[in-house]
């Protein structure tokens, strides 16, 4: 009978590899927290009251930060971390973010770069009538690091509405708003500055980014790649609505001319501009635009950090197809160039998710007019789009293809092919409707969606990831 003697040092080598092999085991099932089921899910809060209006951030760690507002006699902020095994981190249902009295609506994040994140929302403390804009930070571990309630970031008279947010780089925030502290009926564009601390940086109570005669409305912005920040809106210094921007430097002060500078003065209007970084300083802006006389289409520019523009005078036709196109998205591709995805009514009936890639200098890529993301019979609505950090993006979008609305996503490689199966997969296919859908990047190929879910009575907000394969 031959028997088998571990000598020492095998012995060891032999323990080492039966660790590794038993860590390995449970690791593998705690990162499948994740239903692979779309008709479960991962509920980040199902409290009493309705649940709604998500967004998120990552959390550092291939996680996820979600805020929402959440409402039962009143609307209050929210927020809860998952983890990127699918693990909810802090109390169940949720951080209370802001529970003062009044309402607080509409909030937005963004990541602190320490595993937190910095959270900004309308606040109705102080009067019924009037908005102001408010934030707070929280930690990886859910701890509320500012004031509690939050702190003004304006609170100027007259309301201060329909803010953005992004990262100032260095773990604070820069927000940006139209406000109507000078008059109810011509809003203007202010923005301010917050650092890791809660200390405002910029002008109290914002500074100016437009003050033109006029509205200017519906501000977006994105990073300069110094601190700064260059924000796009639409404008009616003209009498009628154009399509203007504006870069505001580290320490709030306008860089170009004063009180912006034309993107589109196209015939017609232009209207609801988004925008991104071009990864050089500058940034690729896109809105929607009728100058046809027709339809709604979209059309895109792109401009550098001095203001030059740098494409067509006329901008670039992104769609021009009959029917409308809008309620779009965009990504860099951090080449100078953009990934574009919208809605699309060309077909006159239903609504569908088209796409488009654009090049440093304006070339589209992929089909003219746009490749077809999704085109099954029902609508589809309300596409948002990361990058999938290998060259390519991820888009998700809610869909009535089965009549009630249902959560479906893909991904996109560089040169236009679809990477997941055709028409999108499915993410969300639970009982009631679900839509309002939003991502984040979780690692190369991979996102995690959240949503607010009509499964229940009241609307409550859920999360899933899906991976690269």
């Amino acid at each position: 009978m031959e028997h088998w003697i571990c000598r020492p040092l095998e012995k060891i080598f032999f323990i080492s590899a039966l660790i590794i092999f038993i860590i390995s085991i449970p690791s593998a099932k705690v990162f499948g927290a994740w239903p692979e089921d779309p008709s479960i899910d991962v509920p980040i809060c199902t409290a009493n009251g309705t649940q709604e209006h998500p967004r998120i951030t990552t959390d550092g760690a291939s996680g996820a930060i979600i805020v929402w507002q959440d409402i039962s006699s009143s609307s209050d902020v929210y927020a809860q971390r998952i983890d990127a095994r699918g693990q909810v981190r802090w109390t169940k249902d949720g951080v209370a973010i802001c529970i003062e009295s009044g309402d607080q609506w509409f909030p937005n994040l963004v990541s602190d770069g320490a595993g937190g994140a910095i959270i900004a929302w309308w606040d109705k403390r102080a009067s019924f009538a009037e908005t102001d804009i408010y934030a707070q930070r929280i930690d990886a571990d859910g701890e509320i690091l500012w004031k509690p309630g939050g702190i003004p970031l304006c609170k100027a008279t007259g309301p201060q509405q329909e803010f953005d947010i992004i990262s100032d780089g260095k773990g604070g925030a820069i927000v940006v708003w139209h406000d109507y502290r000078d008059s109810y009926e011509f809003p203007d564009i202010y923005a301010q500055r917050v650092n890791p601390r809660g200390e405002m940086l910029w002008t109290p109570d914002g500074a100016v980014v437009s003050n033109e005669a006029g509205e200017q409305v519906y501000p977006n912005l994105t990073t300069d790649g110094s601190n700064g920040a260059i924000i796009t809106w639409h404008d009616g210094r003209n009498g009628n609505l154009d399509i203007y921007a504006q870069h505001i430097d580290s320490n709030g002060k306008q860089v170009w001319k004063k009180n912006g500078i034309p993107i589109c003065t196209a015939s017609g209007s232009q209207m609801y501009s988004a925008i991104t970084s071009d990864g050089n300083g500058g940034a690729v802006i896109t809105w929607m635009d009728d100058r046809s006389g027709e339809d709604w289409d979209v059309y895109a520019q792109r401009i550098d950090s001095q203001g030059k523009i740098l494409w067509d005078s006329d901008c670039v036709p992104i769609c021009t197809m009959k029917g409308d196109q809008y309620d779009y998205s965009i990504v860099g591709d951090e080449k100078g160039g953009a990934f574009i995805t919208w809605r699309d009514q060309r077909n006159k009936k239903e609504w569908h998710i088209y796409a488009q890639k654009v090049d440093t200098e304006g070339n589209a890529k992929w089909t003219k007019n746009g490749i077809i993301v999704c085109n099954t019979p029902g609508s589809q609505y309300n596409p948002n789009m990361v990058s999938d950090d290998d060259g390519g993006v991820i888009l998700t979008w809610w869909d009535e293809r089965d009549v009630s609305a249902d959560i479906y996503a893909q991904r996109i490689a560089t040169n236009g092919k679809f990477l997941w199966v055709k028409n999108g997969a499915a993410i969300c296919t639970a009982e009631g409707g679900q839509q309002d859908p939003y991502l984040v990047n979780s690692g190369i190929g991979s996102a995690i969606i959240t949503w607010w879910d009509k499964r229940r009575v009241d609307a409550d907000i859920y999360v899933q990831r899906v991976l690269s394969e």
